[in-house]
């Protein structure tokens, strides 16, 4: 706590309160960066040596107190990059606050939405005051494979992606969770395509699965694309995969429908904090296999790094922790 600005009288004491010392004090300990009061910018009216006066004090402090307001939606907020100017290794206070309805999200599931480096010096303090959402990358659909040609079979779907983690810390951390800590959600797995025919034999038919929905995130998982078909009359594409957003993952894409010939739907896209479904397999009239829908991707982790957390409020803590 800062030493009161002028017009408040202080003594002796107020300064070894703010600054510790040795009993009997003297100002003579008191020099800016003689080992009591750090150098700092608002420390600059006490010298460094020479004369030195009371006066000098008001408004001085043995930390420094760094305030940073996310206030709009942001990604990948790394907070030691954003400590600014006043910053002073060993003797800052850094708190960090994501005001209500901002979104902090990530560009890519393999990079972190926010993250507190170990970079600090140990003497500083760091708290993060989340009271909107933190949330990483929602992974991408499956896609639905085809390979047409050879005997009537089932290609299955290829898995969805695991979404992406939330919060990074590597250092004693803070965390007032008012609001909402998620992983991005799971890619839904892609649908099964199908090379058949009718029986016996009179037409081969192709139709493609769907593909998987995109897991929840900020950024949203893509939806996954549905396999492409030969161009004959008979064969039916399915559709893409929808796209996750924040709250929600996307849809699964249908399969393509030609008669009793169904290619498999894709599995939709998970919410936040939560693995995505796996893709179905279809239906066929004749020989064919059935095959197998690709299987959802897993969610990713709301925290890496627990272990240097403190949580005095946990609010909402959708996903993985590690």
């Amino acid at each position: 706590m800062a030493i009161p600005g002028p017009g408040v009288a202080i003594s002796m004491n107020t300064i070894a309160t703010e600054f510790g010392g040795t009993v009997p004090h003297s100002l003579s300990e008191y020099y800016r960066g003689g080992g009591l009061v750090p150098n700092t910018p608002g420390n600059a009216a006490i010298p460094t040596s020479g004369q030195i006066a009371m006066g000098n004090f008001y408004g001085s402090a043995n930390r420094t107190q760094v305030a940073l307001t996310i206030s709009g939606n942001t990604y990948n907020y790394d907070v030691y990059n954003n400590r600014g100017p006043t910053y002073v290794a060993g003797a800052t206070d850094l708190t960090v606050t994501v005001n209500p309805g901002v979104t902090v999200g990530s560009t890519s599931t393999g990079t972190y939405a926010m993250l507190v480096p170990s970079s600090f010096s140990p003497g500083d303090t760091v708290t993060i005051v989340n009271n909107g959402v933190i949330q990483g990358m929602g992974g991408a659909g499956g896609t639905s494979q085809f390979m047409p040609g050879g005997p009537p079979t089932a290609w299955p779907g290829s898995p969805g992606a695991g979404g992406g983690s939330a919060l990074y810390v590597n250092r004693p951390t803070t965390v007032t969770n008012n609001g909402t800590v998620a992983s991005g959600g799971g890619g839904g797995g892609g649908g099964v395509g199908i090379f058949g025919n009718t029986s016996p034999k009179v037409t081969n038919v192709s139709v493609s699965g769907g593909g998987g929905g995109g897991g929840s995130g900020f950024n949203g998982g893509a939806g996954g694309t549905a396999g492409n078909v030969p161009s004959k009359p008979t064969d039916v594409r399915g559709s893409n995969g929808s796209s996750g957003s924040s709250p929600a993952g996307g849809g699964g894409g249908p399969g393509g429908v030609n008669g009793s010939n169904i290619g498999g739907p894709g599995g939709a896209g998970g919410g936040r904090g939560a693995g995505g479904a796996n893709g179905s397999t279809g239906s066929y009239q004749g020989t064919g296999g059935q095959g197998s829908g690709g299987s959802g991707g897993g969610a990713g982790n709301y925290i890496v790094g627990n272990p240097f957390v403190t949580w005095p409020v946990t609010g909402t803590r959708q996903g993985n922790v590690a």
